[in-house]
């Protein structure tokens, strides 16, 4: 036990409060690499500058990228955390007057089961979690298929981009990126009465967040008749740009409180409320800002070694002051765990979340025109291309995610969990595998 607690105490340590190894914050990464990187050469002799031309913040690709920056942001610090339930529930016989086990299995991992850990008892946990995002909204985020046209700025506020000819160019750009996430959690769970638990769990967070943006011009106006108006800094019509940076610190810690409703070991109904503090650091993408609840019902049943479970339950938010949006959440898990021997006990689940009235992002095809007839006097020459870019809606977005783990009991009181969680749904952020591994100890 001593050796444990001093793991848990040396591994705390080992974290800053907050940390950043680059000036700028990691939530404006994505934006300020593309509004600073994709600048243009000066023009020719005759022709306005257009270094900054294709890049506003009242553009509507700008402002889509920003609602996919905030949907990352979201959603990479709302990361989903371990069970607080001891893997040990324990009830008092009071004819015998000693604390016996109420479950053969050690319980789930990222669900809650109604069984409590017994007044007075204490469980510790210490649980890693290792995520490489994939994907979002099954648009691949390293295979470039986050697409984005930058139109050309109306230079000369006739809400149009026939005049002058060169508006009708484009910057056409093939964004990918590579997001890791590493999350360290320490649990604290107690057993106020035999019905009542409290925990926290207070995660140490790192994020890092590798971009490139592979841009091209096309001369969709300027091209027949004077092409060399529209380059890059390189002299070409097509560069890359790159821009890395990472962040760690405490993330948002949680409260929870849980009351089991039914007596009796074989079936229960209990309730919970976790309390998500804005403890962690919004602009680098360690927390979300903003204090969350999340209230929910918990069933739980044991047949035997056998024991299947469902939650279900609302999130909602309060905002800061700031305006930081959180959507409200539907969250649901359902699976069982079965006691494989005194030992082991195999956890299958499937976890789901919908964000209700939230930004879904996706990459849709779009007509553009163009005129190709430099002389303002005369009717235009209109060409048009149809090219991808990304695009920013109000809907309800699905989330899935399988999870599938072992827990062993190799001595005494203490577990070793081992699980991985892995895409079931396209819709939202995803990891095609996320490993965990912990240790509980319950006394």
């Amino acid at each position: 036990m001593r050796r444990f607690l001093r793991l848990v105490l040396l591994a705390f340590a080992a974290f800053p409060a907050a940390s950043s190894a680059q000036s700028f914050h990691l939530r404006d990464l994505l934006t300020d690499f593309l509004r600073e990187g994709i600048t243009l050469a000066p023009p020719p002799a005759g022709f306005p500058s257009h270094e900054a031309h294709f890049i506003g913040e009242d553009s509507p690709q700008f402002q889509a990228m920003q609602q996919f920056n905030g949907l990352i942001a979201n959603q990479l610090s709302s990361f989903p955390l371990a069970s607080s339930a001891g893997g040990f529930a324990y009830t008092y016989d009071p004819a015998l007057g000693v604390f016996t086990r109420s479950t053969e299995s050690f319980g789930p991992v990222y669900a809650e089961r109604a069984d409590t850990l017994g007044k007075g008892r204490f469980n510790l946990g210490l649980n890693y979690s290792h995520f490489t995002f994939d994907s979002i909204n099954g648009l691949s985020l390293t295979d470039g298929d986050v697409r984005l046209v930058f139109t050309h700025q109306d230079v000369n506020h006739d809400n149009s981009d026939l005049e002058p000819f060169f508006e009708g160019d484009v910057i056409t750009t093939a964004l990918s990126m590579k997001i890791t996430s590493d999350i360290t959690a320490f649990v604290f769970s107690y057993g106020l009465t035999d019905r009542l638990d409290v925990s926290t769990a207070i995660p140490i967070v790192k994020v890092a967040i590798d971009a490139r943006a592979d841009a091209s011009i096309d001369r969709l106006g300027s091209g027949p008749v004077a092409p060399g108006i529209h380059r890059f800094q390189n002299g070409g019509s097509t560069e890359s740009f790159t821009r890395s940076g990472d962040a760690s610190g405490v993330g948002d810690v949680v409260l929870r409180a849980k009351y089991r409703l039914t007596p009796g070991t074989n079936q229960g109904v209990a309730v919970a409320v976790d309390a998500r503090l804005p403890t962690g650091d919004q602009d680098n993408l360690l927390g979300t800002g903003a204090t969350q609840f999340l209230a929910y019902a918990i069933g739980s049943f044991h047949f035997g070694s056998f024991s299947p479970h469902a939650n279900v339950g609302y999130q909602w938010a309060l905002h800061p002051a700031d305006g930081v949006h959180q959507s409200s959440q539907i969250v649901y898990t359902g699976g069982f765990d079965v006691s494989v021997g005194p030992k082991l006990t195999f956890i299958a689940d499937v976890l789901g979340r919908t964000y209700v009235n939230t930004k879904v992002v996706s990459v849709q095809n779009t007509v553009f025109t163009a005129n190709t007839n430099p002389d303002p006097t005369a009717p235009p020459t209109l060409v048009t291309a149809t090219l991808p870019r990304l695009v920013s809606e109000s809907g309800d977005l699905n989330t899935l995610l399988g999870s599938v783990g072992v827990k062993i009991n190799p001595v005494g009181n203490l577990l070793l969990t081992v699980n991985g969680l892995f895409s079931i749904s396209k819709q939202g952020l995803q990891d095609k595998f996320t490993p965990l591994v912990g240790l509980d100890y319950s006394f």
